[in-house]
């Protein structure tokens, strides 16, 4: 098996850096079933194809190929049941640079890449959406959705993408407390010049 995504040793985040990787990715039912992975921690088989709807032979099949770029791994734990398949992430997220614009085949893996990831995005907050009724008031009053555009150079942009990647992270380790009444949020940052 080859370890497909580096580490950046600043952000600790794994970065997809080849088409390989990319491609693996951008398929919808790979970003799900790493999504509960990463959400839900070490789970079978058959419980991420009861999560997903989708067939437990899919599920495996997807899951190897997760394997195969470094983004899944197949766990074994004297307390599971040995007859089922286990499995875990073997990161919490993955960073997806843009693409060197001089190798084509690098390219479209990225481009490939962000529209799965896009239409990702938006089925996940379809799902918040239609989830919203239903949500206890303090969880429905504290979500958001906004929207800025901002004059900035490229150099600026980097550097706000930086910073935002660190208060993410610095609110990634408050949630490791686990404190009473915490849920899982969802934060999906997208950054990129504004084309009218």
């Amino acid at each position: 098996m080859t370890q497909e995504a580096s580490v950046d040793e600043k952000s600790e985040i794994p970065r997809a850096s080849n088409s390989e990787t990319l491609k693996v990715l951008a398929n919808p039912i790979r970003m799900r079933i790493l999504g509960v992975l990463r959400v839900k921690g070490t789970q079978n088989v058959g419980s991420i194809s009861s999560f997903l709807g989708e067939a437990p032979g899919a599920i495996s099949y997807h899951l190897s190929q997760l394997a195969k770029v470094g983004l899944a791994e197949k766990v074994r734990n004297a307390e599971q049941d040995k007859r089922q398949s286990w499995w875990k992430a073997s990161q919490t997220a993955t960073l997806v640079e843009s693409s060197d614009r001089d190798d084509a085949t690098e390219e479209e893996a990225t481009d490939l890449f962000r529209r799965s990831a896009a239409l990702a995005y938006e089925q996940t907050y379809e799902r918040y959406l239609d989830a919203l009724p239903k949500l206890p008031k303090e969880w429905a009053s504290a979500g958001v959705s906004s929207d800025s555009v901002l004059m900035l150079t490229p150099d600026q942009l980097k550097q706000m993408n930086s910073e935002l990647d660190a208060v993410a992270r610095k609110w990634a380790k408050k949630g490791a407390e686990q404190l009473p009444g915490a849920e899982r949020v969802a934060l999906i940052v997208q950054a990129f010049r504004w084309i009218p």
